[in-house]
């Protein structure tokens, strides 16, 4: 059993995957832990199962919401190292490729809102072994997603779907690429946990690391 916690994208969840089915509770934007435990313990419920079950707790280590990634990073610590489960620190705009590049897409340019007019961005491609970082993360004006993409298609939450279905959740693609290979993003100890914040001139308090 997978849990994967996302406070720190606009579209905030946690997700559940249990056997071959993944469970997801949507998350009001600046998503607290007095609101996201009490989701945890739904989809706990759902699924007919306990914490018993855990085998990893995966997070999105940013870029994103500098409260919302460290709200995130440290319920996901607590929850590993409470029920002995292993810990993977998933890139956001890893995690926003997986959630919405159409089946067809071989390359994608994930973006995401940063707020104050600019947005993150990460160019990837798709191989055997899942996505791979091309360039970025950079914090970057509307505009220079757009020339940074280039041919390849920019995708986020925020961009019309490239399936034409509902795309996956960040939360979602959490899980998804935790369960496609659980030795990529797998932490050794939690204290290997850092945050990505990708904007200039921060400089994040403990190198990164959640408190």
């Amino acid at each position: 059993m997978v849990l994967a916690i996302d406070t720190a994208t606009d579209a905030a969840a946690v997700a559940l995957a249990v056997g071959g089915e993944t469970r997801v509770r949507r998350l009001g934007w600046r998503a607290s832990f007095t609101e996201t435990a009490p989701a945890i313990e739904a989809l706990l419920a759902e699924a007919g199962t306990g914490w018993g079950s855990l085998e990893a707790v995966g997070v999105p280590a940013g870029p994103g919401s500098f409260t919302g990634l460290r709200v995130g990073a440290a319920m996901a610590l607590a929850v590993a190292e409470a029920r002995g489960a292993a810990l993977h620190a998933v890139p956001t705009l890893e995690a926003v490729a997986e959630a919405f590049a159409g089946p067809g897409d071989l390359a994608v340019c994930a973006s995401l809102d940063a707020r104050r007019g600019r947005r993150y961005a990460a160019k990837y491609e798709r191989t055997e072994g899942g996505w791979r970082l091309v360039e970025g993360p950079v914090d970057v004006p509307p505009e220079a997603v757009e020339a940074m993409a280039g041919a390849w298609p920019v995708v986020g939450a925020d961009r019309p779907p490239r399936s034409g279905e509902e795309a996956a959740s960040v939360a979602e693609a959490v899980a998804r690429l935790i369960r496609a290979d659980p030795r990529r993003h797998r932490l050794e100890s939690p204290e290997r946990l850092r945050l990505v914040y990708a904007r200039p001139g921060v400089d994040p308090p403990g190198g990164g690391r959640p408190r």
